[in-house]
């Protein structure tokens, strides 16, 4: 019995940064097609379908869904830290989701190869340089994913009656 309901925590919580990682991507991505469609300076302005799908490419291409990837056993280690100190998930989730998607995120964009068109650039200036384009929004998608998942932990039975 012990077995099983170990095995349905862990599927809760998979489940949880499942849920919580479709939210920060959708949140990316809506992001990126609103600063491209209406961003900008100039009198041409591209349409939402071409915004979106810029988006949608740019949150594989730009690193966004590799630094979720990247971040799941540090998530895990979040959590288990979490069961731990007992803080306050209203804060501790959000505050460490925002933490990991911003590192991870500025990390990964800037490790990953770059066009033809782009001059070359160290690490710490591609990790600037998507700080400064792209951090808003990775902070405000770290923290959409730490509060989704806290309030599926908290909404989610977890054991089985």
């Amino acid at each position: 019995m012990v077995s099983n309901l170990r095995h349905f925590d862990l599927a809760r919580r998979v489940t949880g940064y499942a849920v919580s990682a479709i939210l920060a991507s959708l949140i990316y991505v809506v992001w990126l097609t609103v600063s491209t469609t209406f961003g900008g300076v100039g009198t041409t302005r591209p349409g939402l379908i071409f915004g979106f799908g810029f988006g949608l490419v740019f949150l594989f291409v730009g690193g966004f869904a590799l630094a979720l990837v990247l971040m799941i056993v540090p998530w895990a280690i979040a959590v288990w830290a979490h069961l731990k100190t007992r803080w306050d998930g209203r804060i501790y989730f959000p505050g460490v989701g925002a933490l990991f998607v911003f590192t991870l995120g500025c990390t990964t964009a800037s490790i990953l190869p770059k066009p033809f068109w782009i001059e070359d650039q160290t690490f710490l200036e591609g990790a600037m340089i998507a700080a400064e384009r792209q951090g808003v929004c990775m902070l405000l998608s770290g923290i959409a994913f730490g509060a989704c998942y806290w309030w599926l932990e908290r909404h989610i039975p977890s054991d089985i009656r």
